[in-house]
């Protein structure tokens, strides 16, 4: 149970969750939330992978503070040398990495001294979130070496945030695989009504995703070219994307390059 919080922790707190029923792409969702978490937990690093048991590793990167280079090395090389992340992962609740390896034995390994100690990392939880047996993101939120270590209650906060979290991205899991199996017409419908867009909104969507220049719209709806562009912000606000190719890709199901 949470012991209380301060006003600055709660005001932070509900923005976590706020963005959590807000944002309707898991991608963006993960990285907001690291944002959020970093200034939470007084962190400094934090990174967010999607682990596929089919591929055995983890994909679709999310990462804050971190190297770019060294995560590519962590993907193709640590991540199979990686004594915690397993076992955290299949605890499935919020855990401080010294609850699977005492820190001095972690800082023995290849792992910390050529991965983690090279960005800083140095104490460590984790939230794996699942949708059944379907890992679908996680949270790794790290301290450096100069700050002191999570505490218990720090872990109880992660808990609380990480199952709404887990929630949020069964929920875009579970929207994702009705609008891959719907029409068009359908998945627009259905993925307007998702991330709360006006009639009008809706309508000015599937002129743009049909490929209609916002001249077009405009024409087509009786509408000012201006209010075409209005209505396509408000509909990068509400959705988290931020343009037409990503509308068009999440639509349809894909992930933009």
């Amino acid at each position: 149970m949470l012991t209380t919080l301060s006003s600055r922790e709660t005001s932070l707190l509900l923005g976590i969750m706020q963005d959590l029923t807000r944002i309707g792409d898991g991608t963006r969702l993960r990285e907001r939330v690291g944002e959020r978490l970093l200034d939470l937990l007084k962190a400094d690093y934090f990174a967010s992978y999607v682990w596929k048991s089919d591929k055995d590793g983890d994909t679709d990167r999310v990462s804050i503070n971190m190297n770019p280079a060294n995560l590519a090395a962590y993907e193709t090389y640590y991540q199979y040398r990686d004594p915690i992340t397993q076992p955290l992962r299949y605890r499935r609740r919020a855990t401080h990495v010294n609850e699977i390896m005492a820190q001095d034995d972690l800082a023995k390994t290849e792992f910390f001294n050529d991965f983690l100690a090279r960005d800083g990392l140095h104490h460590g939880m984790n939230f794996h979130a699942y949708d059944g047996r379907t890992h679908v993101g996680d949270i790794r939120i790290w301290r450096g070496r100069n700050r002191d270590t999570f505490d218990q209650r720090d872990v109880e906060i992660l808990e609380a945030i990480g199952t709404a979290f887990s929630n949020a991205l069964s929920s875009l899991r579970a929207f994702e695989i009705r609008l891959n199996a719907a029409d068009p017409v359908t998945r627009i419908r259905d993925w307007a009504g998702e991330v709360q867009l006006t009639a009008r909104e809706t309508d000015v969507v599937k002129l743009a995703m049909a490929g209609r220049r916002d001249a077009d719209i405009a024409e087509a709806l009786g509408i000012s070219v201006t209010t075409v562009r209005t209505h396509l912000r408000n509909v990068f606000q509400k959705s988290g994307l931020d343009s037409r190719a990503a509308l068009l890709a999440h639509i349809n199901g894909l992930r933009p390059n």
